[in-house]
Parts: structure tokens; sequence; C-alpha cells
């Protein structure tokens, strides 16, 4: 079959309709691109790590501020406080005190499935604390409290310059003297201050302290039934000249039978005397109206 080439006529008419075509795409609705919208980043949360090792002394428990890590942002976010807990005794106990966050005049609370778990007699545990903070985005000038109001308050700062640390760590007296109130002896081997009664897991009020006072008795007479030591044979002086008596709880005062000749060793009178108390007592030894003082200082 031969080949045949369009005329002028049908060349126009290919035209024609390749035309018609193009205009029908033309007039067709092409979706117009939209605005563009500027995205503003999310805030970046950074992570901040407090390494401390800090030891508080509170209600007869060590405890120790190990760890805090902060993931916040300008809106907030979660402080995570890692804290060991100590038991000298020899009894399960309990920390009673709760551990509140203190930021930018804000005090924060665990959050409730934050938890502090028993602690065995002469052993100790670890504990995960977390706190959510609002609108808050950095704890550099943050001090964590143990306690609070009216007992003592522990104080640990996260940094320097956020305050002091208040730990409340017993002092050891160096303590000696002897006194002799009709053959009742009594020699001081020691002395301690606390702020707690760890054999009650207590801690003391805001304003006072314990002064536990260590000694041997002797009793120097020949009855045979022994000489009953109590609290009646002892008592504390104070700085203003103020006498007062060893706690009457069933735990700070010694009680004896101590045999004709005798020495019982170790004994102690624990008293409640005012924070931060120094100066001039004196321990006084009391048996068969007679009385007699073994001076000793404190601080100063």
């Amino acid at each position: 079959m031969s080949r045949r080439s369009l005329g002028v006529a049908g060349r126009v008419g290919l035209i024609a309709v390749l035309a018609a075509s193009l205009a029908g795409c033309l007039d067709s609705s092409v979706p117009s691109a939209a605005p563009t919208t500027r995205i503003t980043p999310e805030p970046t949360a950074g992570t901040t790590v407090y390494e401390l090792g800090s030891k508080v002394w509170y209600a007869g428990l060590v405890l120790t501020i190990d760890r805090v890590s902060a993931t916040l942002d300008e809106r907030g976010g979660l402080v995570d406080v890692l804290v060991g807990l100590a038991n000298p005794g020899p009894e399960s106990a309990a920390l009673s005190a709760t551990l509140v966050l203190v930021v930018a005049g804000v005090r924060v609370e665990p959050t409730r499935e934050s938890r502090i778990p028993d602690i065995p007699g002469e052993g100790s545990v670890a504990a995960l604390l977390t706190y959510e903070l609002q609108a808050i985005g950095s704890i550099d000038d943050a001090v964590i409290e143990i306690g609070a109001d009216p007992l003592h308050v522990a104080r640990v700062p996260l940094r320097q310059g956020a305050g002091d640390l208040v730990a409340f760590e017993p002092v050891a007296l160096e303590l000696t003297g002897t006194a002799t109130a009709s053959g009742l002896k009594l020699t001081l081997r020691g002395g301690e201050l606390r702020w707690d009664l760890p054999d009650w897991w207590e801690e003391l009020a805001g304003g006072l302290q314990a002064l536990t006072i260590t000694y041997d008795a002797t009793y120097a007479g020949d009855f045979a039934g022994g000489f009953a030591f109590t609290a009646e044979n002892v008592a504390l002086r104070l700085p203003d000249g103020t006498i007062i008596g060893a706690r009457r709880d069933g735990h700070s005062q010694s009680v004896e039978l101590i045999g004709a000749h005798k020495t019982k060793k170790g004994l102690s009178s624990r008293f409640e005397i005012p924070t931060g108390l120094t100066g001039n007592f004196a321990l006084l030894v009391r048996n068969a109206g007679t009385e007699k003082t073994i001076a000793f200082a404190i601080g100063g």
C-alpha cells in the first residue's frame, strides 16, 4: 500500500484538533501551591547531672544524696534524685520525713510513684525520687530539704552558692572528770551531741538538741544488796545555772544495780538542751543528800 501524505486540508484539521485539546487542558483547574507556614521548633530539653554524695543524719538514719539528674526545658520537666539510706540500728526502720525539692521559691514534693522502702536493721536501701517541675528550666540554685517545721530541717544544696549544707552530723565530745558523792563515784568517758533520737527514729524539735554523757559508775559501799543507780543520782547544770534531769522516755537514763565495790561501765544519761548552747556545764552526782559536780565545757 502506498504511503499518502496529508494534504493541506488534513494538516489544518489536525492542528485544529491539537489546539482544541491543548485549550481544554489549559482550561482545567490546576491546584495552586499553598502558602508556606513557618514551623517553630519545639524546645529541646537538656539534661544536667549533679554528683553530690552529701550525707545527712536524720531521725536515726543516715541519708546520702548521691546524684540529682534534671531533664528540663523552658516548660519544665523531670528531676530524679538518687538517695541511699543506712540504718545503724538493730531494728527495721522507715523514714518519716519527706524530701522536698525547693527551687525558684517553689516547694515540690516527689511524685506519688516515688517510694522509700523500709530499711532493715543494720542494713541499707536505695531509692529513686522523681519531681515534676512546671515552667522551671534550671535547678542550679535548688536545695533538697529533709523534714519540716517544727522539727529540725536538713538542707542539701545542689551547688555552691545555693546555701550551706545542714547535715546534723553527730558531734563527739571529749569529756573527762570524776566526782564521788557518799560512796557513788562517776567517771566521765565522753559525750555526744545529736539533733535526733536514734533509738526512737525521731527528730527533735528545731529548738532542741540531745546531749548524751557516758560514764562509769562505782559503788564504794559495803551493802551486800548493792546500790540502785537511777535518774535520781544524776542531773545536768546548764551555763545559766538551770538544772535539768535526763529525758524520761525509758531510753535516756541507765538504771543499774551496782554491787558493793563494783563498777558498771558505759552507763549514760541523755539530756535535752537548747540548740547551739555553749559554755560551762556540770554533771551533778547525787547520793544520800550529798551532791558533787564534774565540770566540763562545750564550744566557745
